[in-house]
């Protein structure tokens, strides 16, 4: 059951001359309960507390294994947040499950194999989406790696308990349109740093949104976006001025650094 977290109402006036209307904004976490949390991001840890919390949904970050698992994982380097080394698109699945990232409270987390976690917390939670945040880091050919990332993403989109309930976002217009391609009826949000070039390339090519941060886009932009037909996903929003920011810019997603705040 949803608690107050989710799905937080923002009253506005969308123009000076409008009347004010209620926006509905999924609140996802970033990583599960965000930056500041115990859990480090992306551990099944995180993930799953961000759904007890009441979250509309959670955002991982998630990367291709060498023998064609995915992995959540933000790094680009292994060694960055565990004792392994390497990429992750170097490595395999048997040695990344012992690879540990270590939460603030000094326990150890495993590397999450993200087609055995979100089935489960699927069924715990059916009222929640889950956003794919796909990070590109090829050990081999790009064009070869792109076509396995692509169909691995497929087959999760084809599991029965997250049909319908998964989101892919990415900055790379090649592989999202492989992933058109492979998963049918996957929602595609194009990430991007530029809101003025990212909306008219995600309406020709048909995409379901754009995710940007919320400093880089105004909220007119915001609205534009949504006259064309597209959704818009905001990240970056942590303390209370940014989640005040944010939200007044009426996005249809909110991927929150500190989405437990939004309930104080």
């Amino acid at each position: 059951m949803q608690r107050a977290l989710g799905n937080v109402a923002v009253s506005l006036f969308l123009l000076s001359c409008s009347p004010t209307v209620e926006v509905p904004v999924r609140i996802i976490g970033h990583g599960g309960l965000g930056e500041g949390a115990d859990q480090p991001m992306n551990s099944a840890a995180a993930l799953r507390g961000g759904l007890e919390a009441g979250l509309d949904g959670v955002e991982l970050d998630v990367q291709l294994s060498a023998d064609g698992v995915l992995v959540a994982y933000h790094a680009q380097e292994l060694n960055e947040l565990t004792a392994c080394h390497g990429l992750v698109n170097a490595t395999a699945w048997p040695t990344l499950r012992t690879c540990t990232v270590e939460g603030d409270n000094g326990a150890a987390h495993p590397v999450v194999r993200v087609d055995s976690l979100l089935p489960i917390l699927a069924r715990a939670f059916p009222e929640t989406d889950f956003t794919l945040d796909a990070k590109l880091f090829s050990a081999g050919d790009w064009w070869a790696y792109l076509e396995t990332f692509s169909r691995a993403i497929a087959d999760l989109h084809a599991l029965p308990e997250l049909r319908g309930r998964l989101v892919l976002e990415c900055q790379v217009t090649d592989f999202l349109d492989l992933v058109a391609r492979d998963a049918p009826g996957l929602p595609l949000y194009l990430y991007t740093t530029d809101a003025a070039q990212a909306i008219p390339t995600a309406v020709e090519k048909g995409y379901a949104g754009i995710t940007i941060r919320y400093d880089r886009i105004a909220p007119a932009d915001v609205q534009h976006a949504r006259q064309r037909g597209l959704l818009v996903t905001l990240f970056g929003a942590g303390g209370r001025w940014s989640h005040h920011k944010a939200l007044s810019a009426a996005p249809d997603r909110l991927q929150s650094d500190d989405p437990l705040a939004l309930d104080q």
